[in-house]
Parts: structure tokens; sequence; C-alpha cells
């Protein structure tokens, strides 16, 4: 009966299929080629990069099926230069997800492996969610096509359209369809190479994170400095769908934080563990900076969540294989081994945020150096007698004696004296190692001791440095707990904690985490108010749901939604009156091309609530000076900057502001100088952008503005097509502050605003049945289930306070890996349906 449906009838069904399956993938693939190569030639930074970039990933695609699952994860957060080019309905990601799949189509189609079937035993698919997925994507569908309609007039076709206009439904559309594209060749890579894939996937989403956090790092150091957590600086990284805010970074960071913590339990090679430290390390000062609430709940429960899975999925592992078939990272997600660990984040958190209000980061690095120290010096104190114990505290006492006294001699004496310390024992402790390993018996050890000893009273002299008197007597409860840790840890029969370097460099990392975490609520102002507002906001945030579902008036309209993409225009529309964001469109007249630009209607109109048209531009040298034709009906003042400013917040700027009144000419040409601050570049590591803005400077007012030109001492205009000729090519523009007529705040209500009642159903049993297969279900014993299972439950988190799913890119991953949880073969399904088994 077995064998009946296995191999023989596996081969006879799928034999006939394969010429079929092969004329698909070719067509698909001539098909992406075809719309690739058409987007890329309209491509406004440059035609020719832009094909060439699409055939070197498409080649690369057609020479390695894996090369994918790492390329486009790890780009994802940075390849969106909308800023730069204007595009908004289409992007620089499109292009690469179709040039993934023209490539990877074509390997199909010319390999002769046409499909997940290709090779061994057909296996069981999930039929009832594939139903429930193909009802989801009709109802896309239909939300799409309700979007082309009221309010947006009907589907017309623009390269340059705003987010009031039909083409912004196809913009959110074309998430879900690019992850349908590329499923099957997840599906085809997944069957022929199980392990590879998951493994290919797990680097890029890692890589991905290092590419965000990297570009936040870099955001801080250009804009704000790297410690500086008092300001009202979020950081956006390079996600400018949060030019109208939104969560683009935060959701990104829930998705794929579990997959960088998996690699630093599991990774196989010390390269790749040291990597995945690396990239930890980076994105928690990311997750930090985003002063982002959801965020702080979000990634600590979605990390808890796949820690639980991990350790249950490993205990399982050990259970049933035999130890050779265990791999060394496994065992750091046995609970034997986890909880050490988190008794010493406990401690040196608790301890961390006694010190840091009185002796700063100063103290806490101190303490953190303590702590490095005090793992391995566990292991070696264990091997001592009484002799040795004596031998090295009176030693130590004696050294901290005249540690003290250095530290009022020289200059910055405590700083010193700890260093010195910090070297010295950690020489000792090298020594005593390289002992034990011949079998040798030396005083290196008890030399580490009393350099330990030393050690924690430089920390003590730090703390007194900085903090002063009341620094000391903070800092004398957590020495005192340090060095009765020690005592404990040196006399007990079995280790506190595992001696691998691995593990402890894994515990002194999250230790840094949570120094981190302790600075920004104890040191950063901005953070401290957050939070202190948050009963307010909530209050705001509900009701601005109230008046966002206020919008579905018919039962069609509550059973189909409004159609994607069509929340902005709703409000701009209806809505409240005061809360109108502003607007831009493309005018044509006589076959001349210009910019209407409109105001917002707000209460307050201060630099936040201005909503502006800019352009990248070189640093201008003074004077600076614009020239433009304006068009008005009323009074109306225009505002022209230039501004060190990435997406939202600025630093210094020279601006200018100026009075239209309608007159006999329609048009008037103005020029002004613009005046103010002096604008900086940066430094060569870290590079201001420099952006030119125009707005609307007085309330519900429209001005039309047409042949702008910024020219500085040199004579040189800085600006590229500012007659519009080539329609908002080069142009893009952003509502810094006044973010709530952008979203609706909440992902489970941006669905069914879009998608009505049984769109939200759909989508619901989508995400609660690839949790329930994750946790539970087929997918539960695969290696990437825990994070998946982490990753979605982060994602959601998140998502009940902002929309996430109106960035395409991120919508883009988050239905790509839902689709992959409903594709995951566990090991043991994988091997007992192999043919002969």
């Amino acid at each position: 009966m077995m064998q009946s449906r296995t191999s023989p009838i596996a081969g006879s069904s799928n034999a006939p299929r394969a010429p079929a399956l092969r004329l698909v993938a070719t067509v698909v693939s001539i098909l992406c080629a075809l719309t690739g190569l058409w987007l890329a030639r309209h491509y406004p930074l440059g035609s020719v990069w832009a094909l060439g970039g699409f055939v070197a990933v498409a080649a690369l695609a057609i020479s390695s099926s894996l090369a994918w699952l790492v390329l486009v994860p790890a780009l994802l957060p940075v390849i969106g230069l909308a800023p730069w080019s204007g595009w908004i309905t289409f992007e620089e990601f499109d292009l690469l997800v179709l040039a993934v799949a023209t490539g990877g189509y074509a390997r199909l189609a010319w390999s002769g492996k046409s499909g997940p079937g290709a090779r061994g035993p057909k296996r069981q698919r999930p039929v009832l969610w594939w139903l429930m997925l193909a009802l989801f994507a009709v109802s896309l569908l239909v939300a799409m096509a309700r979007g082309f309609n009221d309010p947006a007039g009907g589907f017309s076709f623009g390269w340059f359209q705003g987010y009031h206009e039909p083409m912004n439904s196809l913009r959110l559309a074309k998430s879900f369809l690019l992850a349908l594209l590329l499923l099957p060749l997840w599906l085809h890579t997944q069957r022929q190479q199980p392990d590879q894939a998951g493994r290919a996937l797990s680097l890029g989403l890692m890589l991905g994170l290092a590419a965000a956090s990297l570009a936040t790092i870099w955001e801080r150091l250009a804009f704000t400095g790297l410690l500086n957590f008092s300001s009202d600086y979020r950081t956006t990284g390079l996600f400018w769908e949060m030019h109208v805010g939104g969560a683009a970074l935060d959701g990104f960071l829930a998705l794929t934080v579990p997959f960088a913590v998996r690699e630093l339990l599991l990774a196989r090679t010390p390269v790749r563990w040291g990597i995945a430290a690396v990239v930890t390390g980076l994105a928690s000062y990311a997750c930090l900076t985003t002063f982002s609430r959801g965020v702080y709940l979000a990634i600590p429960l979605g990390l808890a969540l796949f820690l639980w899975l991990q350790t249950r999925q490993s205990r399982a592992t050990s259970a049933t294989a035999p130890p050779a078939a265990a791999i060394d990272g496994q065992s750091m997600a046995k609970p034997a081994v986890l909880w050490p660990g988190v008794l010493l984040l406990v401690v040196f958190g608790l301890a961390a945020a006694w010190m840091f209000g009185s002796s700063g980061y100063r103290g806490m690095l101190a303490l953190l150096g303590c702590m490095a120290l005090l793992m391995p010096l566990a292991a070696v104190l264990r091997g001592f007698n009484t002799r040795h114990w004596l031998f090295g505290l009176v030693l130590g006492a004696g050294m901290s004696a005249i540690a003290v006294a250095l530290a009022w001699m020289l200059p910055k004496g405590p700083y010193w004296v700890y260093a010195l310390g910090v070297v010295f024992t950690a020489a000792m402790l090298w020594f005593s190692n390289r002992q034990q390993a011949d079998r040798r018996h030396g005083r290196a050890g008890p030399w580490a001791l009393a350099g330990y000893v030393w050690v924690v009273t430089g920390t003590g002299l730090v703390a007194a440095h900085w903090g002063e008197s009341t620094g000391l007597l903070a800092a004398a409860p957590v020495l005192l707990v340090l060095l009765g840790l020690m005592g404990v840890a040196g006399n007990t029969r079995r280790p506190m904690w595992p001696g691998s370097l691995r593990w402890q460099a894994t515990a002194l990392g999250l230790m840094a985490l949570v120094g981190g975490t302790v600075g920004v609520f104890g040191g950063g102002v901005y953070m401290q108010d957050r939070f202190s507002q948050s009963s307010q906001n909530l209050d705001g945030r509900l009701a601005h749901w109230r008046h966002g579902l206020e919008a579905l008036v018919t039962p069609a309209e509550w059973l189909l939604g409004k159609g994607l993409g069509r929340f902005p225009s709703t409000q701009l529309i209806g809505g409240q009156t005061t809360e109108h964001p502003g607007d831009y469109r493309l005018g044509i007249e006589s076959g001349n091309s210009y910019l209407s630009l409109s105001s917002g209607r707000q209460k307050m109109m201060g630099y936040g609530e201005l909503f502006r048209v800019s352009q990248r531009v070189s640093v201008p040298e003074s004077p600076v000076l614009v020239r433009a034709k304006v068009r008005v009906s009323a009074p109306t003042s225009i505002r022209f900057e230039v501004c060190e400013k990435h997406l939202l917040y600025i630093g210094q700027c020279v601006e200018s502001s100026l009075t239209i009144r309608p007159g006999a000419q329609a048009w008037h040409l103005v020029q002004t100088e613009l005046k103010g601050g002096h604008l900086s570049p940066g430094a060569w590591y870290a590079p201001r952008l420099i952006t030119f803005s125009v707005a609307v400077n007085s309330r519900d007012r429209v001005a039309q503005v047409d042949d702008l030109q910024l020219t500085d001492r040199r004579e040189r205009n800085l600006l590229a097509n500012g007659d519009f000729s080539s329609g908002m090519a080069r142009w893009f523009f952003s509502s810094d502050l006044h973010h709530l007529p952008w979203h609706i705040k909440n992902m489970l209500l941006n669905v069914l605003f879009e998608q009505g009642l049984i769109g939200l159903a759909l989508w619901s049993l989508l995400y609660a049945g690839a949790l329930w297969r994750l946790a539970v279900g087929r997918s539960r014993t695969h290696p990437l289930a825990p994070a998946l299972a982490g990753a979605l439950a982060g994602f959601a988190i998140v998502g009940l306070f902002d929309s996430l799913l109106d960035v395409p890119r991120l919508a883009w991953l988050y239905y790509t890996l839902l689709l992959m949880v409903f594709t995951l073969v566990s090991p043991s399904d994988a091997s007992a349906r192999q043919p002969g088994t």
C-alpha cells in the first residue's frame, strides 16, 4: 500500500506534467522580463543603471536557486530610493523581484526541473489553507478594483501618482502579488535543497537586519549623535515610506530580529556566530532608537515565543536524535543553559538601573566589564583550595589599596586604574587556562582573583569620579553583590553557567543590550515623556480609529471595504475637516506642466504641519537664491527652504517665505534669498543629506508653481526637473509630523477598511493558521518554525498601533514569510516520504 503512493505513482504522474510546467515557467519568465525591462527603461535616475542591474540579478538567479533567498531580504531595507527618484507606485524593489523571477523561472524551464514535485514523491498539501489563500487573493483583487473607483475617479495610469490617486491601489496590491510570484521558486528550492534553503533565508533576513541597523546608525551619527536619547528624533533608516509617519522600520525589526537571535544560538561556524553577534548588537541599538513603545513590546514578546518554541524543539531533537547528531548551537537553547543566562541578565539589569542615575554610562560600562570577567573567572575559582582563596583575596586587597592611591594621583586616574585592572585580570585568566590545559598548577589563578578584586574596586572609583559621594554610595551595594556572586560561583559543585566562550560572549552581548535599554529609559528625557503620555495617546488613537471606521457606510463597504489605498483620499475628501493634510497634483496647461500644491486645514501651521514637496540637492554655497513662477487665487504665503534633513526632522536651514497676491498677471515671477544657519555636509563617515523644499504656508490655500530654480554663489542650478516637464521625477513629498490622515494606525482595521469583513476574516484565518502550524501543527519541527513564529507574532504586536501593510516592501516580506509557513516540511516528514522508506 505504501509503495503504491510513493515513487512509482509519483514518477508517472509528474512525467507528463513536466513539458507543461516548463512551458508555464518560460512564459512567466518572459512576462517578468518584459515588465521589468519596461520599468527599468523609465527609471528616473537612469535607465542604463537600472537595465544593467536587472540583467545582472536575473543572471545571478539563473546561476543559483539559493541566491535570491539571501539577496532580496538583504537589500530590502536599503533599496528604496524614492526621495531621489520620485517613484512611489513603482520602486527599485519591484525591479529586484522581477529580475529574480525572470532568472528563477528561466532556470526552472531550462533545467528540466519544473516544479516542486519534479523530484521525489508527492506530499500532502494543506488544501484548506491554500483554498483560503486563493479566496484572500480574490478579496485583494476586488479591493484593488474598488480602489480604482470613487473617490479616486476611475483607473488612469501615471508614473508619479500620489496616495490620493488610483495607482495607489496597485501600489499596495503588488506586495501580495509579488510574494505569490516568488512562491513557486521557494517551493522548488525547498523541495530540492531543504536545509540550504532554510539557512539561506535565515542568512538573508539577518543581513537585511544588519543593513537596516547600519542605516539607523548612520542616521543617528549624522543628525543627533549616537548617545543622544533626549531629542525627539526617531530613526527611520532608509524606509522612505515613513515620510508620512508609520512604523515601517518597527515592523521590519519585528520580522527580522528573531532570525538574528536564531543565528546567534544555532550558528554552526564561529564566523557565522560572530556575524550574528555583531548584527544582534547593531539591531539592539536600532530597536532602542526607534523610541517606539510598539517595538519595546513586540521584540521581547516575539523573542520569548521564539525561545520557548526553540527550547521545546531542541528538547525534542535531543530526545530522538543520537548525541552526535546534535549540533553545538542547539545546546544553547536548552533550559539548563538558558536559565543561568536569565539570572545573569537580571542581576546585571538591576545593578545597572541602580547605578545609572548616579554614575551614568561610565559606571554601567565598568559594571559590564566586571560581569565579562566574572563569567570565565568562576571556572578558575572552582578549583581553588583555602590557601588559594586567602592568597588571592589578601593580594587583591593590597592591589586595591594601591589602585585607590593611584586614582587620586593621576589625571583621570580612576579610568586608568580600572583599565589596567581589566587587562591584568584578563591576562591572568588566560595564563590560568593555559596552565590547566597543560595540567600544571600555578599561581595565575589566585592572581586572577586578586585582579578581579582590583577591578571591582576600580568600578567603585569610576562611580565616585563621575557621581562623587552619591555615585560611590550607590555603587557600594552593587560591588558587594558582585563579590558575593563571585564567592558563590566559585564554591558550587556544578558550574552556575556554561564555560564555553560562545555562551559567555552571547550572555555579555545580551547584557550590553540590557544596559542600552537602561540608558535609553534612564538617560533620555524624550522616552520618559512618551511613556508619561501613553494614556493620552491611547485616547487619541481610539478616537482616530472610530473616525476612520465612520467612513464605512454602506453594506458593500463593510463587506468588501472601501478599496486598497483609499484611506488617505477618504480623509482628504471627507473625514474631519481640521485633519486634511495637504496634497499635490501635476497640472498640464497648453502643453506646459506645473505643480499644484495645497496646504492642509490643520489648526496649527507650524513646521511639522506643513505639507512639503522636496528634492535632494548638494550643499549650496551662500548666497542661495530661489526663482520660480507662482500663481494663486487668494493671498498665499509660500515657503522655500534648504535644510539638513533626511525624512522628517531638520537640522540647520536657510529659508524664506513670500506672500503672493493675485494680480493682473496670472503667473508671478518671484525671487528670494534664503537665509539662516550654516549648512554642513557632515562627516565623511556619516554624511548629512541636504533637501530643498517648497510648501504653502497659509491654511487651506492652493498655489501653482513652475520653473523652480535654486542657485548658489557659483550660479549653479541645483534642482533637476524644476519645470516638471518630466512629471514628478526627482521630486518627493512629506508630511513631517501630521501623520494620522495617512494611516488608520492599526493593521486589522486597515484590512477591514480596505477589504471589508470578508477580507479581514480571511486574513485573520491565514495568520492564525500560520501560527497554529508553527506552534502545534505540521511545521512545528522545522528548523525555521520558532523564528517564523516569533517574527509573525512581533509583527502583529507592532500592527496593533500601526497599519504596516500600507508599506509595500514590508508587506511583501510579511506575506512571503506567511506563505512559506504553509509550505514547510519537517525533516521527519521529509525522510519518512522518501522512496523506499
